[in-house]
């Protein structure tokens, strides 16, 4: 991946979190919001099992569901598919999701860095060290699908995945500054 395209993806991650922040405001997860949740049903349940004990709602089946549309609409457009891109494109999918996760906690006025802990998020249940386990979870899938690009006949080369990620983290700290600043100064007023 090209830093033009991690830039990009980093800035589509920062404009999803920045809507959703708007959407949800303080109330992560659609706490407040009047969508779908259907609760009790079997598919209900293995979602908050596999999404780590968060509720199902409409919300986040649509949002999720069209990120993950997006991401493949290059094959639309006629970029050939095969294999090899498709684990390309879960690969990053999957490291996506966890930085527009953690950016709408960087930039929501209601948490922002400091609040970014289990003391203050009760949607995320499972902490392993500073982040939830679905970070972990996350940033696993997204590298089991770059290393099978090479059943898929493409050559791997490890040191890409840890590029895009330190390219992710890098572009999270910039933020991080930013936001910060802007909140120092917006307190000095």
């Amino acid at each position: 991946m090209s830093l033009l395209q991690i830039f990009y993806l980093y800035l589509l991650a920062l404009v999803l979190a920045f809507l959703e922040v708007q959407v949800e405001g303080e109330h992560g997860w659609a706490a407040k919001l009047p969508c779908w949740r259907p609760t009790g049903r079997w598919y209900a349940r293995l979602y908050t099992r596999v999404l780590g004990g968060k509720e199902m709602t409409g919300y986040h089946v649509g949002v999720f569901s069209f990120a993950f549309l997006m991401f493949h609409l290059p094959y639309v457009w006629g970029l050939p598919w095969n294999t090899g891109a498709e684990f390309s494109t879960l690969s990053a999918f999957f490291l996506f999701v966890v930085v527009w996760d953690f950016l709408w906690f960087v930039i929501n006025p209601h948490y922002g860095i400091r609040k970014f802990h289990p003391g203050c998020i009760s949607w995320h249940k499972i902490w392993i060290g500073p982040v939830p386990i679905d970070y972990y979870a996350g940033l696993a899938l997204s590298f089991l699908f770059h290393a099978l690009r090479v059943d898929a006949g493409e050559g791997v080369v490890y040191g890409s995945w840890i590029t895009v990620l330190a390219g992710f983290v890098i572009l999270a700290m910039a933020t991080i500054v930013v936001v910060e600043s802007v909140r120092r100064l917006k307190l000095k007023d």
